[in-house]
């Protein structure tokens, strides 16, 4: 009693049509269809039942029908022990039937026909289980289960991944992928590998480029976290399906990934000024090679517009120098940074420096400063801070007045206790 089953996984060029196929192929060899689904128009299954002795010939007619093949799988397994076994128990419980019904039929009383009438539905159903066991036992071994998974054969789409580039070490790298899918698809995923083993990155949005049907991805961000390995292979594989069926194209590019320059960027020193006076500001910076495009932006802190300079690529100093002059003092001193930024083959390259600058208020008042308007401002903050000075004294006063009080009466009795003696001592004397 050996039953043969088989599984099969194959692509094939046309679902629907394959599913007929594999039906006029059961039918021919004596077997049946036990069940076939086509979820979709470029994916589907079947079952089917052939005849045990026609299993291996089945599966090659089935192999012979696609056009590549995921997997085959036959499996051969011995029931014999299990159907002899079961058929001598359908034995046993047939001759203990076949008492129970004697037994039943020369029952004495109504109790003992129901007892016995309940141990011959239990044994019938035992019996029936095992009857339909032994079916399926003698069908499985006559007649091979063959189990299909069909899918469409996909066409092949034209990718373009993008052109060759050059990455920084832990800077964003943007891929996007056009292609020009064919009619009748409609849901599209282009896979990106980056080369560098950090995983996949999967991207499902696309739209049009407005160049006919060509369509775009959404952008991929990158981040390269070593130089070592450079370049790198990044592929991008795309997967579309639809009504057409399925599509696949592929495309490759080469990332050469390098660390950036790094510039060195000194602002000047820490200054104290008087506000409204004309602060030169000196600055320095280092210039790697392979750095163009340079241009350097003083941004006084001051709410004031930032200065930038773009230095010429065969200007040779790295010296900065700036003149500004600050409108208003306060407490807090400003923060003045000076940024340097170039180009490189692998991107921008910034690099800023910080200098303080304390703006404190002019003493005293210089002939061409002189107009109403400071003259007047100077004079009410005077006159502010000797009211200030003012009312700080009166309290003072104020807060000390007994003490005051206590004082100037001890000191008239004592100036009185003294006129009081000396009349006397004159007295004493005459």
């Amino acid at each position: 009693m050996i039953i043969r089953t088989g599984d099969l996984s194959l692509v094939v060029e046309s679902v629907p049509e394959s599913i007929d196929d594999i039906t006029n192929i059961a039918v021919s060899s004596g077997g049946w269809v036990v069940n076939s689904q086509l979820t979709q128009v470029f994916r589907g299954s079947i079952s089917i039942r052939v005849p045990a002795a026609r299993f291996d010939d089945v599966v090659e007619q089935l192999e012979n029908l696609s056009t590549d093949i995921n997997f085959v799988t036959t499996t051969s397994q011995d029931f014999t022990e299990e159907f002899t076994d079961t058929t001598a128990r359908a034995e046993t419980l047939r001759a203990t039937l076949e008492r129970l019904q004697v037994l039943y039929e020369r029952a004495f009383s109504v109790e003992d026909a129901i007892t016995i009438q309940k141990e011959i539905t239990s044994v019938q159903g035992d019996l029936e289980a095992l009857e339909a066991r032994l079916s399926f036992l003698s069908q499985s071994s006559a007649f091979s289960l063959i189990s299909v998974f069909l899918e469409a054969q996909p066409i092949t789409i034209t990718i373009d991944a993008g052109e060759d580039l050059r990455a920084a070490v832990h800077h964003t790298t943007t891929f996007r992928a056009k292609f020009t899918p064919p009619e009748g698809f409609e849901e599209f995923s282009v896979v990106w590998d980056f080369g560098d083993g950090f995983g996949e990155q999967r991207v499902n949005r696309v739209v049009p480029t407005g160049n006919g049907d060509e369509l775009i991805t959404a952008p991929v961000i990158h981040y390269y976290q070593r130089d070592e390995d450079s370049p790198f292979i990044v592929s991008a594989k795309l997967q579309a399906s639809g009504d057409a069926g399925l599509a696949e194209g592929e495309d490759t590019l080469v990332a050469t990934v390098s660390q950036l320059p790094v510039i060195e960027v000194f602002a000047g020193e820490n200054q104290v000024v008087e506000y409204k006076s004309d602060v030169e500001f000196s600055g320095s910076f280092t210039r790697p090679e392979g750095i163009t495009d340079l241009e350097y932006t003083w941004n006084f802190g001051d709410g004031s517009a930032p200065l930038t300079v773009a230095l010429a690529d065969d200007e040779e100093s790295t010296e900065i120098n700036a003149t500004h002059s600050f409108q208003n003092f306060r407490p807090n001193a400003y923060m003045v940074t000076l940024t340097i930024t170039g180009q490189t083959e692998v991107g921008e390259v910034e690099a800023t420096g910080e200098v303080w600058v304390s703006v404190r208020e002019s003493i005293g008042v210089a002939s061409a400063d002189l107009d109403a308007g400071s003259t007047v401002r100077d004079a009410g903050r005077t006159l502010g801070q000797i009211g200030v000075f003012v009312l700080e004294m009166g309290l003072w006063i104020a807060i000390l007045s007994p003490a005051w009080i206590i004082g100037l009466a001890i000191l008239y009795f004592v100036v009185r206790r003294r006129r009081i003696k000396v009349p006397a001592i004159r007295k004493s004397t005459d």
